[in-house]
């Protein structure tokens, strides 16, 4: 593939990007979503994240992986712990990432 090509991909993929987004702020203003619809799209943030972070947790080169060898699985619960305590996005990500690193230096 040429460098011109690659170019162009970019491009285009970015030019509907933009017009994707672009449309649905132009079209915000002009209809009211229903009340069911918006206490929905409140969960929508949460469920992209648990999307991404679930098959990280659980999934340990290509198997389900819940054993004491998974440290991820520890990690994420020590980061769910404290966000349940804390509410606290920073304290959350901190205890996690402590956690990794922590038990990855004691294997």
């Amino acid at each position: 593939m040429s460098g011109w090509t690659i170019w162009i991909i970019i491009a285009g993929m970015a030019a509907g990007t933009i017009l994707n987004r672009a449309g649905l702020i132009m079209l915000a203003g002009r209809f009211d979503l229903p009340p069911a619809v918006q206490a929905a799209l409140r969960y929508a943030p949460a469920a992209a994240l648990a999307a991404i972070v679930v098959p990280e947790v659980f999934v340990q080169q290509g198997q389900l992986d819940i054993s004491f060898n998974n440290i991820k699985l520890f990690a994420g619960a020590a980061g769910f712990a404290i966000a349940m305590l804390t509410r606290n996005t920073i304290l959350s990500i901190a205890a996690g990432m402590l956690t990794l690193h922590g038990l990855g230096l004691l294997r």
